[in-house]
């Protein structure tokens, strides 16, 4: 599948695996780059990579006009992938995050 990406790196955050019991499985890797990809063709952003050290999610995003409805793929949206998203005109509810 043919994207356009955007890309940006988090210098300062962290990721970790986490259990759906909310048990932390993998001590923090420190950075985080966020790499939106939007198919050719559309206009909203179809997918997030998040990638830190040996970290790796993919996050299916939904929208409906300019505001995420979904996503699939992790238990909360990262706060890197909803400031991105804001920064790019997308309204993301609140409600997302952790």
């Amino acid at each position: 599948m043919k994207t356009k990406t955007v890309q940006r790196f988090f210098p300062q955050s962290e990721a970790t695996l986490i259990h759906q019991s909310g048990a932390q499985l993998s001590e923090p890797s420190k950075g985080v780059e966020i790499v939106l990809h939007t198919r050719e063709n559309e206009t909203e952003p179809c997918c997030a990579e998040v990638i830190s050290g040996e970290h790796y999610a993919e996050i299916g995003l939904s929208f409906e006009g300019k505001e995420l409805t979904d996503y699939d793929g992790v238990f909360s949206l990262p706060r890197e992938v909803g400031e991105m998203l804001r920064d790019g005109g997308y309204i993301v509810p609140e409600d997302c995050f952790a």
